[in-house]
């Protein structure tokens, strides 16, 4: 979806602008495909991920040069691990432990954002590949009821840090894009609210908004933010908790991408849905509402609805999103 989102709306040479930029999917699709992009997000972790694709060692040699680097100096720390929270500790083998904290240490200190994304990656799974005991996913909890310790005593054990980092440094360059032409981004680090651009700068706005209380980002990231040294990373999702404060932060938005934006520059959200209580709430047709007629400025150019399929949603029961819509807004003259 980014890669066709950003193909249909735009060309190459063009500036775009992803303000809400997540896992970095359209800043990487934007450059890849020669544009420019300006990106920015309020989540360390996002910040990290985005920075890491963008900058990734050119090659896969490099990279591994640099996480053995990494490894070796990490090696040389006694990370004290005494007075982590409990809830930290309750993820790792103690030895475990230690270790990511010494890497995580190095690669900070070294800026080595690759390397730290790929660490953070392999926090949290059920899968000998990964670093904790048994644990989800997406969101980071013990499975122990599933994996009982007498019963599973491998999946207890102590975890060495190298072949899984390794293996997912590797598993990284399976499909590296092509960055022989590649365009220029610039990450802002922080809210989009603070972004300094000029008026009348951008060709397009392709971003994909919070979902308003459906996702808890900074929650379902909590592990790997507190790795980064964000020790209350519920204060990230307080905007989009409730109605009233969702729509207040998209009508700033909005008001903004007006001004960002260049006569006939497009605005493309990519909105989902929210379904609580049998009740749902169409974002994407309120969201447009507020663009034309609250903000004004703009009118809409086309609406696409796609349904999400079950193995792509965090959470199949209750408030999931079960559909999304690409709005594609224009810029009046």
């Amino acid at each position: 979806m980014a890669h066709t989102l950003v193909e249909n709306y735009s060309k190459p040479g063009d500036l775009i602008l992803d303000p809400f930029v997540g896992a970095g999917t359209i800043a990487l699709e934007a450059i890849a495909l020669q544009r420019n992009v300006i990106c920015s997000d309020n989540s360390p972790y996002a910040q990290l991920l985005t920075s890491a694709k963008l900058n990734a060692p050119k090659t896969l040699n490099l990279a591994l040069k640099h996480a053995e680097n990494a490894l070796r100096a990490a090696m040389k720390l006694k990370a004290n691990t005494r007075n982590n929270p409990n809830w930290v500790k309750s993820f790792f083998h103690p030895r475990t432990l230690r270790e990511i904290i010494a890497l995580t240490q190095v690669l900070i200190q070294d800026d080595d954002e690759f390397t730290l994304a790929c660490l953070l990656g392999i926090l949290h799974h059920q899968r000998p590949g990964f670093l904790s005991y048994p644990a989800s996913h997406l969101v980071p909890y013990l499975r122990t009821k599933k994996f009982p310790r007498n019963e599973y005593p491998d999946l207890y054990a102590y975890r060495e840090i190298r072949p899984r980092l390794i293996a997912k440094i590797e598993r990284s360059y399976r499909r590296f894009p092509d960055f022989s032409n590649k365009g220029k981004a610039r990450i802002h680090r922080g809210d989009a609210s603070e972004l300094k651009i000029g008026s009348g700068t951008i060709d397009a706005v392709i971003t994909s908004p919070p979902y308003m209380n459906a996702l808890d980002y900074a929650r379902d990231n909590r592990l790997r933010l507190w790795f980064l040294g964000l020790k209350q990373a519920d204060l990230l999702d307080q905007k989009i908790r409730r109605k009233e404060q969702f729509f207040e932060l998209m009508i700033i938005f909005l008001q903004n991408a007006k001004r960002w934006l260049k006569p006939k520059g497009k605005c493309v959200l990519v909105i989902g849905d929210v379904n609580k209580s049998n009740s749902r709430i169409n974002l994407g047709q309120i969201i447009t509402e507020i663009a034309v007629r609250e903000v004004g400025g703009f009118k809409l150019q086309d609406t696409i609805m796609d349904m999400v399929p079950d193995v792509r949603r965090a959470r199949r029961n209750g408030r999931s999103t079960k559909e999304e819509w690409v709005i594609v807004l224009n810029r009046k003259d």
